[in-house]
């Protein structure tokens, strides 16, 4: 399902890149343009977003899938008052900046804001997931909890990134390194501070 290599036209870039200044968000415009490619290549299933914030990388998901086969995404985010590890401060306010951002950018009909934890919202899911973005506690607790949230609906050669994932101290570095270790993941690609690794149809053999 990965389109990473596929020429972006000029005219799409420069789309893009206003999408990138018309939202607020953490990812770079390189983390951004992973993320439109990755859901462009989702030909099956949803995509999860777990973490939206002001959706800048709802918005790059959203684009993607537009321009792909159109797969829903659903962003998680209960957009309650929260501080992060690394000194973000969340809350209600980044909310209407969200839905400002899916109505400047096309993507209001194509993005679902679920305003519950995953704990909440995956324990009644049924439908097969094959992007996953995790941007949302950090810590190794809250970052393991997200992707065990998600687990169950990840369908075979599914792909999962996690933002701040190449600080070996934050939590997503080390769950991936820990995933990878089973041979039941492998790590394909880090852009910036984004990693993407697959869960694997036949386990890995590590060497």
């Amino acid at each position: 399902m990965l389109s990473l290599f596929e020429a972006i036209s000029d005219s799409t870039y420069n789309d893009l890149r206003l999408c990138f200044d018309q939202t607020e968000g953490m990812v770079s415009f390189d983390e951004a343009l992973l993320l439109y490619r990755l859901a462009k290549g989702v030909h099956s299933g949803c995509i999860i977003e777990v973490g939206a914030y002001r959706g800048r990388s709802t918005v790059f998901l959203g684009r993607g899938a537009l321009d792909g086969k159109q797969r829903k995404i659903y962003s998680i985010d209960p957009h309650e008052e929260f501080v992060g590890v690394l000194g973000g401060v969340f809350g209600p306010k980044d909310r209407a900046a969200f839905y400002r951002a899916m109505l400047a950018t096309g993507c209001s009909e194509i993005v679902a804001l679920i305003n519950l934890s995953s704990e909440m919202f995956s324990a009644f899911w049924k439908h097969p997931v094959s992007l996953l973005w995790i941007d949302g506690d950090h810590s190794e607790q809250g970052v393991r909890r997200d992707f065990e949230c998600w687990l169950p609906s990840l369908v075979d050669d599914s792909v999962i990134a996690f933002d701040d994932a190449t600080d070996p101290i934050l939590g997503p570095r080390k769950l991936i390194n820990e995933l990878v270790s089973t041979g039941r993941f492998q790590e394909v690609l880090v852009v910036g501070k984004v990693a993407v690794i697959r869960k694997c149809t036949v386990p890995a053999v590590n060497n």
